[in-house]
């Protein structure tokens, strides 16, 4: 797999020399991480307008599977592309594993804006409860509108929705922090996803995802540079099924908890201190 390194400039500086100019190889590196991330959104500029126009023509008459399938096709290209590249580094060895999941709630910690495009990329059919300013998105709504995502401000109706999915059998990739990590390994988990496990008995498969610099982190700008490539590594965790008689909080809290025992916030790295799996 290629990849590159951008060079290191030392932390302290002789305050007699000025600072040292942008190597041609570093501005390099930037234009490939520009050039990757102006692909994705090209790609989403081009194809979302379309899964709209075709969802307002024919409505259900388009199954949900195509949109899933075709999001799932487009970060897959996209993802490979820049592995190839160098921009990125994934280490997933499970992926295979998560990829034959079938059924039940797909729950990550949320320490990049890379983990919905990895899952989503990796598990055929799965429904993605999102952010729902990105339903609007015209990078992402029209897609993500096809596919029939749940956006995580319908309230009540988010939690029918869900229930209803899981006893169809369905995937459903959520993130119970509800946004990135920040000043933890962690934030506080939403009971949400939760209530839906309880509700139905479906089991939760955990996934820790580890990324290494600051860069897609929640307050890094997107135009920052970033040291290439990009490494992020996933592994499963444990499988967690909820308790009999146990209530959304307790199990919220349950595996909130589990998590905090197995990251952990460097600054710069969200990473695992040891393995998730006994």
């Amino acid at each position: 797999m290629p990849s590159a390194r951008a060079e290191h400039i030392p932390a302290q500086l002789d305050a007699r020399h000025p600072a040292p100019r942008l190597s041609l190889r570093a501005g390099a590196e930037y234009v490939q991480q520009m050039a990757t991330l102006g692909l994705f959104g090209a790609i989403g500029l081009v194809v979302c307008p379309v899964c709209a126009i075709a969802l307002a023509l024919f409505g259900d008459r388009i199954s949900a599977t195509k949109g899933r399938d075709l999001i799932r096709g487009l970060f897959s290209f996209w993802l490979r592309l820049a592995i190839r590249i160098g921009t990125f580094q994934i280490d997933f060895p499970d992926a295979a594993k998560l990829a034959a999941h079938r059924g039940g709630i797909i729950a990550p910690n949320h320490p990049s804006l890379l983990d919905a495009v990895l899952l989503l990329a990796t598990v055929p059919n799965a429904v993605c409860i999102m952010r729902a300013g990105l339903m609007k998105s015209p990078f992402l709504g029209g897609a993500a509108r096809l596919a029939r995502f749940i956006g995580n401000d319908e309230g009540a109706a988010l939690i029918r929705d869900g229930i209803e999915r899981l006893e169809r059998g369905e995937s459903l990739l959520i993130f119970p922090e509800g946004t990135r990590s920040h000043i933890n390994a962690v934030n506080s988990f939403k009971k949400g996803f939760a209530l839906m496990a309880t509700k139905t008995e479906a089991p939760i498969q955990t996934v820790f995802i580890e990324r290494e610099g600051r860069y897609l982190s929640k307050g890094t700008s997107l135009f920052a540079p970033a040291t290439l490539p990009i490494r992020l590594r996933i592994h499963l965790g444990e499988q967690i099924h909820p308790e009999k008689d146990e209530t959304a909080q307790a199990l919220s809290q349950r595996l909130e908890e589990y998590f905090r025992a197995h990251l952990e916030n460097t600054g710069d790295s969200i990473r695992l201190t040891s393995s998730p799996v006994s």
